[in-house]
C-alpha cells in the first residue's frame, strides 16, 4: 500500500485546469525535515482531481499550512538548463488546513467548510 503524509506550507497558489474532461487542482507543498543546521526542505507537487479540487482551490493560497495524505509517486525530468531532476508527486486523498501549533491557541490557519467533501 502506498500512502504518505506531508505537513508544510503551500509554495504558490493552487491552479485548476482541465485534463481529458476532468479538472485537476495542483499546488506545491514545502515540507521541512531535520532541525537546526541539518534542516532541509522537500518540495512535493500535489494534485486533487475532480470536483473536490475545484471546491478547495479557493483555500489553497501561498503560505497556507496544510497536511496532505495521498499516494506518492516519483518522476524524472530535465530542467531548462539540461539537468536531470527528480520530483515527488502526491495524488491527494485527504487534506487538512489546521495548523497544530496555532489550533492550541484556538486559531485555525484556513477556513473549514462543511461543503468541502473531505
Amino acid at each position: 500500500m502506498n500512502v504518505c503524509t506531508f505537513v508544510g506550507r503551500l509554495g504558490r497558489d493552487a491552479e485548476t485546469k482541465t485534463v481529458n474532461e476532468t479538472t485537476v487542482t495542483s499546488f506545491s507543498l514545502a515540507s521541512d525535515t531535520g532541525y537546526g543546521n541539518n534542516k532541509s526542505t522537500i518540495w512535493v507537487d500535489c494534485s486533487v482531481w475532480g470536483v473536490r479540487g475545484e471546491k478547495i482551490a479557493e483555500y489553497l493560497k501561498k503560505g497556507t499550512s496544510a497536511t496532505v495524505i495521498g499516494n506518492l509517486s516519483q518522476r524524472s525530468y530535465t530542467n531548462k538548463d539540461g539537468e536531470d531532476k527528480t520530483a515527488l508527486d502526491v495524488r491527494v486523498q485527504e487534506i487538512d488546513f489546521s495548523n497544530p501549533r496555532e489550533s492550541e491557541g484556538g486559531k485555525s490557519n484556513g477556513p473549514i467548510d462543511d461543503d468541502i467533501p473531505f
